[in-house]
Parts: C-alpha cells; sequence; structure tokens
C-alpha cells in the first residue's frame, strides 16, 4: 500500500537531540527523511535537523553542518551548491547553531506536495546524498588543538567540534547552564577545571597522559592511535570502521597493480 507524504505526522524534538546510535534515527527522524538521513550516518556526516510531513507539506530537507564534511566532501558539496542542488541556509544555521559556532549549514531538499509518495521523496534524497563518500568521522571527537582553544584566555576559535566541550558535559540549556555554579555543579566543575588547565598550553604540549586524564574525568575514550579524545564507544567503532574500510580499498587498489604487473611480465 502506498504512504503519501499526507499519511506522515510530525516529529519535533530539538536540533541538537543526541543520536547515540543509527537505530535512534528511526526514533526522531520523519519516515521520508529516513533513508537519507541514514545514509549520511553510514558515512559519518553529521545531519541535525529535517523535516517532511503533513504539517510543512511544501518542502522535505535535511540539514548538514558543513564543518563536519572533510575537504573531500566539502569540495562535493561546493559542486552541488554550484550546481543548485543544495544549498547554504543561513535561517538554519543562525537559529540553531549558537551565533553560527558551528559553522554554516547546508540544506539538502526538495520541493514536495500532499499527494506525494513518501518513497518518491525518500528516493530523491537520497539521490542527493549518493554523491557525498565515506569520511572520517569529524563530531563527537575532540582534539588537543580544540581543546587548547577552550582555555578561557583563548579567544580566537578555529577548531571545529560539535557539540562544543560545554554542552558535551553540561548540556545544551544554555539558559541554565550560565546559572550553574562550579562549586556545587559537578559537571560545570569539571569543565572549568579542564577550561582552566588549558592556561597557557599549546596542543604539542598536552601528552598521552594529560589526554587520558582528561577523558578520565569526562568518562570519555583516549585513541592513543590519533591522539584524540571520542565521546563514546559508538564515534570510536565508526572511525575504526572507516579506517578498516580506507585499508580494504587499499588493498583492492595494490592487488589490481600486482595483476597488471604480473599481465606484463
Amino acid at each position: 500500500m502506498t504512504k503519501y507524504l499526507r499519511d506522515v505526522e510530525k516529529i519535533f524534538l530539538a536540533g541538537n537531540t543526541q543520536v547515540e546510535c543509527k537505530e535512534d534515527l528511526a526514533k526522531i527522524v520523519e519516515e521520508p527523511c529516513l533513508a537519507v538521513c541514514e545514509d549520511l550516518y553510514d558515512k559519518n556526516i553529521l545531519t541535525y535537523w529535517s523535516s517532511a510531513n503533513k504539517d510543512d507539506p511544501s518542502r522535505a530537507f535535511v540539514m548538514i553542518r558543513y564543518e563536519s564534511l572533510d575537504d573531500k566532501n566539502k569540495a562535493i558539496a561546493d559542486r552541488l551548491i554550484k550546481e543548485g542542488k543544495i544549498k547554504e541556509d543561513g535561517r538554519f544555521e543562525s537559529w540553531n547553531s549558537f551565533d553560527g559556532q558551528y559553522g554554516k549549514a547546508l540544506y539538502l531538499g526538495i520541493n514536495t506536495h500532499l499527494d506525494m509518495p513518501v518513497e518518491e521523496i525518500s528516493n530523491q534524497l537520497c539521490q542527493i546524498a549518493n554523491e557525498f563518500k565515506l569520511q572520517d568521522i569529524k563530531y563527537n571527537v575532540y582534539t588537543p588543538e580544540y581543546l587548547v582553544e577552550q582555555s578561557p584566555y583563548c579567544t580566537q576559535k578555529k577548531e571545529f567540534a560539535f557539540p562544543d566541550l560545554a554542552t558535551a558535559i553540561c548540556g545544551d540549556d544554555m539558559d541554565n547552564r550560565h546559572k550553574l555554579n562550579s562549586y556545587v555543579n559537578k559537571e560545570r566543575r569539571i569543565y572549568e577545571d579542564i577550561r582552566n588547565d588549558m592556561m597557557d598550553k599549546k596542543s604539542q604540549d598536552l601528552t598521552a597522559k594529560d589526554m587520558k586524564e582528561i577523558a578520565d574525568k569526562l568518562g570519555w575514550i583516549y585513541n592513543e592511535e590519533d591522539n584524540k579524545l571520542y565521546k563514546d564507544k559508538e564515534t570510536l567503532r565508526r572511525h575504526n570502521k572507516y579506517l578498516s574500510s580506507r585499508q580494504e580499498e587499499q588493498k583492492k587498489i595494490s592487488s589490481l597493480i600486482t595483476m597488471k604487473q604480473n599481465h606484463f611480465r
């Protein structure tokens, strides 16, 4: 039985709702956008908002954080913008990025109507997203360079991290967070301790021991292979899956080169 957009109820949750695993997407993403969000999740690309329902039937879209893309996918995004397949969306960026600290937003969307089949909407969105490639994960990951920028005296912020350290530790209730006293609130105290520890530090000053101590304070994972903090096991798993995929790709390339060399002997 064909399902249409007029049959899709609205799901409304905060755009920064944390997704702990791929299966969580089905709880927060409306059906026409689910397949494309799952595809981008598998590619380690950060989506933070989507909509396709009978209450707003004129469009179906997914929002992507541009800074969550690696250089290859940024180049693809730039090309897609020029081709008119996706666009920058300042309205959503300013509304949902805490004064733009997470960088610009990308709008991947299509025009729709109430009588449009859900499957058709899904297929069109997936066709656009298919342009993007698998990359290493860049969110829920924290580098030494990012950590030193958290010093109270650091005014230039260049490194991307999502969520930002304060939100990752203290939650995303901004009004409440500013009222919290670091002496009585455990999470705020940990955040302030880390910030203060970064005073006069440079990224090369942070040893493996320092990084591990920060990870232990937060209950996160320190990965000594790349000297980064991973917010949870799922994030580290996705990073390792990317590495495995790249290794398999290199093996295939090496195998093809060997076959060609043997052919000409």
